[in-house]
């Protein structure tokens, strides 16, 4: 990197993640960037203050600008000073759940098309229903509220075939990694499972007195699930056994407010072929496409399980026609999400990373099926590493020019390299805020 007489640190970012593949990458991505900017690590990275650093750098240069961002979990995020400090910049929102929680999704989602009813929501997301349960004995007042479901599992009592039933997916609100979740199309199903849930949920709790359980291991002790109708008839490859597949995509959010997608998405796979088993509501295994789950068995194969979107065996047009339905359904659903400012708000000063995943059924119709703050870029794996590498890559240079370096910083050389590590960034969606708080 070619940056002339620049000898002196214009920001410093703390990186603080929990996964050292997500580390490393970063790391690497912002090293490319020093002397100009300084990299400190680790939960225990002394977090100086912003007159702190500006006195800091201002004896080292005749410009006293610099800046600070936060690059680490959400959790450790120090917000009242990213949310009073003009120079102190995060790797995420404070306020997002309207995004990333299946059921406030789905309330703002219709919110917006009952104002926009032209919208390919309308069609890019599954028919979804929220589902509120205190206990199994009040499951008649819950249906109530979801009578479509209830009519449709009555209609399949006449129904063999099980391709032709309406089927059911019971989602927890706020859990991931496929914890919770269930496929159901009958009453008696509907009930079995849900008495296993808070079964296994009084048994945690009784647990949680001698240890501490992760999110993703527990359902939500808040009754809060959505019901989505299951596509049971999704696109299936010659070309990957007939397994069932859902693609996941990362977007960038800047500031307030930009939305980026990477247009190297990735096809995750199922590990057994759907056709033959989707009668068989209780094979995960064919179902269910998180890679979480496969890393479990003994048999898993990273090369069968992740393959890139744009190598997969479909003609040219119906790659691009999936890559536009996405692009469409993303920005009307940040649209949707961000004209919420109480369960989503953007700020000038932060950015985000997102995993969407979607579902195309044997039409070549997209389906959102739900969004992830903080993706678990792992499940890439290393044979993909590059997508992962390539997008860190990306989201890097976008908040080095956003937030951390003043344009008389970035050389000829320093900027052919960041407009080539974004390359790949698809802008969808844009929107200004004036905030008037």
């Amino acid at each position: 990197m070619d940056q002339g007489d620049l000898k002196y640190t214009a920001a410093t970012v703390i990186i603080d993640m929990d996964e050292p593949y997500v580390q490393s990458i970063l790391e690497s991505s912002f090293a490319k960037y020093a002397p100009l900017i300084a990299i400190r690590t680790g939960s225990s990275a002394s977090e100086p203050d912003s007159e702190g650093l500006e006195h800091k750098h201002s004896a080292q240069s005749d410009n006293p600008s610099c800046s600070l961002m936060h690059w680490r979990e959400y959790e450790r995020i120090n917000w009242d000073t990213v949310h009073r400090s003009t120079n102190v910049f995060s790797n995420a929102y404070c306020i997002r759940k309207g995004l990333i929680r299946k059921a406030q999704m789905s309330f703002n989602i219709k919110l917006y098309m009952a104002k926009h009813p032209e919208s390919i929501l309308k069609t890019g997301v599954p028919e979804t229903w929220l589902f509120d349960l205190d206990d199994v004995d009040y499951l008649d007042e819950a249906l109530m509220e979801c009578y479509e479901v209830e009519d449709g599992m009555k209609e399949n009592e006449g129904i063999s075939n099980p391709r032709e039933r309406q089927q059911f997916i019971l989602k927890p609100s706020l859990t991931g990694r496929a914890a919770g979740i269930h496929i159901f199309d009958t009453r008696e199903r509907l009930e079995a499972l849900l008495e296993k849930e808070f079964e296994s949920d009084s048994e945690e709790e009784d647990e949680e007195q001698s240890q501490t359980q992760s999110s993703y291991e527990m359902v939500s002790q808040i009754r809060e699930w959505v019901v989505q109708r299951y596509i049971n008839k999704p696109l299936l490859l010659k070309s990957h056994d007939e397994r069932k597949f859902h693609i996941r995509v990362y977007t960038l959010a800047t500031g307030d407010f930009n939305v980026y997608v990477y247009r190297h998405m990735l096809a995750l796979f199922a590990p057994q072929p759907y056709r033959q088993s989707a009668n068989d509501l209780d094979n995960q295994r064919a179902h269910l496409t998180n890679t979480c789950i496969q890393e479990k068995h003994d048999e898993f194969d990273e090369s069968k399980a992740v393959d890139l979107f744009w190598h997969l065996d479909l003609a040219q047009e119906k790659l691009d026609s999936i890559f536009d339905q996405i692009c469409r359904i993303l920005s009307d659903t940040f649209a949707a999400v961000s004209s919420e400012t109480t369960s989503f708000q953007t700020w000038p000063n932060c950015m985000e990373q997102f995993g969407f995943d979607f579902l195309v059924d044997e039409s070549c119709n997209v389906y959102l099926l739900e969004a992830n703050a903080y993706p678990d870029f792992k499940q890439t794996g290393e044979g993909l590493k590059s997508v992962v590498e390539g997008f860190m890559a990306a989201s890097v240079a976008a908040a080095v020019e956003k937030f951390l370096l003043d344009k008389d910083m970035i050389t000829d050389g320093l900027r052919r390299m960041m407009d080539n590590d974004r390359t790949d960034l698809i802008e969808i969606f844009s929107r200004k805020t004036e905030r008037k708080w």
